[in-house]
């Protein structure tokens, strides 16, 4: 589920409560960024957007669109009053909406936000922190510019849905590996190769399409449990020295562009244990767009 942009109120401060001192206000844009839509549409199979009972729920051309070609969906969602922060009670109805097609799927659904900071914002006292692994992307994956077509990018992904099917599966290959018993260090080499394979591949034919894009980081949140964490933390040490991606970086020098591309291992957070069944699916974003390539 695509999550939307946040926003501190205007003239919005923190505010002392009986509870302690609470953070500025948040709100929520009606609408998603045109390049975050791409994004979503360009690695996920469905994209969700919660209809708000009690509000007016005004679509755009791209929405009408989507939604006649069976890639948006639309759940019902009732608000989640806050009269403190009525960002706050959005961000709590997307929750919760995000709960309801979990349940419904469990496993098929994941959260996708343009900031880490709207990530936390989102998920707010559900997230457990010092509970999870972040695996970065940095200048390696092509995302399409806001101006490309739906109707182009719809027809690029049944095209090539075998190099967008890939990057995914060795990325969702890192909870299997965070959470194995195995030589980690070795591993994470292995499966780095893997990854700058497949981001080629999907930068190859997104020149082949001649569809312009944007180069992008690509975060995963990923949790772990118990002594799971020194683990990580040892592997990702010994493997910090050889985190470039040679082949994507003589890809877009190829393409005139001089780039570090590079996979990063942080600490990260987690959903706390009453929230098992939505710990399935790692929670991913993208976080910055860098340069834009045209192709043509």
């Amino acid at each position: 589920m695509l999550l939307p942009d946040l926003v501190e109120e205007k003239n919005s401060s923190p505010k002392v409560t009986a509870k302690g001192i609470e953070g500025p206000v948040i709100a929520i844009p009606s609408m998603w960024r045109p390049e975050q839509l791409r994004f979503g549409l360009c690695f996920w199979d469905r994209i969700a957007w919660p209809s708000i009972s009690v509000l007016p729920s005004h679509g755009s051309t791209d929405m009408d669109f989507l939604e006649s070609e069976g890639v948006l969906v639309r759940p019902e969602a009732s608000l989640v009053p806050n009269l403190t922060s009525p960002g706050r009670g959005f961000a709590d109805t997307y929750f919760r909406a995000y709960q309801d097609l979990e349940n419904k799927e469990p496993g098929r659904w994941c959260l996708s936000a343009s900031a880490e900071h709207d990530l936390r914002s989102f998920l707010g006292d559900h997230i457990a922190p010092d509970r999870g692994i972040t695996v970065s992307l940095h200048h390696a994956v092509p995302i399409p510019t806001r101006n490309v077509a739906l109707q182009d990018l719809l027809e690029f992904k049944q095209k090539r849905n075998s190099e967008l099917e890939a990057l995914r599966k060795e990325l969702d290959s890192y909870k299997q590996l965070i959470t194995s018993a195995t030589d980690r260090a070795e591993v994470f080499a292995t499966q780095r190769d893997r990854i700058d394979a497949a981001c080629v591949d999907l930068l190859r034919v997104s020149r082949e399409q001649r569809m312009p894009i944007h180069i992008s980081d690509m975060s995963l949140e990923i949790d772990f449990k118990g002594s799971a964490a020194l683990a990580v933390a040892a592997a990702a040490s010994v493997f910090s020295d050889h985190l470039n991606l040679p082949g994507v970086e003589k890809f877009l020098a190829s393409a005139g562009m001089i780039a570090f591309s590079s996979i990063k291992f942080k600490a990260g957070f987690g959903i706390g244990d009453n929230k098992a069944k939505l710990r399935q699916s790692p929670f991913r974003y993208v976080h910055y767009l860098h340069k834009e390539l045209d192709w043509l």
